[in-house]
């Protein structure tokens, strides 16, 4: 082997040996970032906010009717028949019910986190 190829191949062991030791690296994120979700208190308070105000994603009349909305668009994209059109309806409610029965269970968890004292 040629002392070209021993210097690369020793200098990616050591590469790697450095990367796999880095305790940044395996902490997955730095500690100095201003991402909103690493900024778990004040998300949390803001989110139990809109929870409690009915706003943004908490506003469940305003994401059903942009659902419909999105759902008959998709019908009239696919040119369903009557009879097709009754047989998606009857899907999207299936599902909807399906969401809905989701969500009050996680509705229930997040009034009960937001109802503990934020430390």
């Amino acid at each position: 082997m040629s002392k070209r190829k021993a210097s690369i191949i020793t200098a990616s062991l050591l590469a790697t040996a450095l990367f796999a030791a880095s305790p940044a690296l395996m902490a997955g994120h730095s500690h100095g970032s201003s991402s909103k979700h690493h900024d778990g208190q004040r998300n949390m308070s803001e989110m139990c906010d809109n929870m409690r105000e009915g706003k943004g994603k908490f506003n469940m009349e305003e994401r059903q009717a942009e659902m419909a909305k999105r759902h008959e668009a998709m019908a009239e994209r696919l040119k369903l028949n009557d009879e097709q059109r009754g047989i998606w309806n009857e899907i999207h409610e299936e599902r909807r019910q399906q969401h809905e029965k989701r969500m009050s269970g996680w509705e229930k968890k997040m009034k009960k986190r937001c109802a503990q004292p934020q430390e």
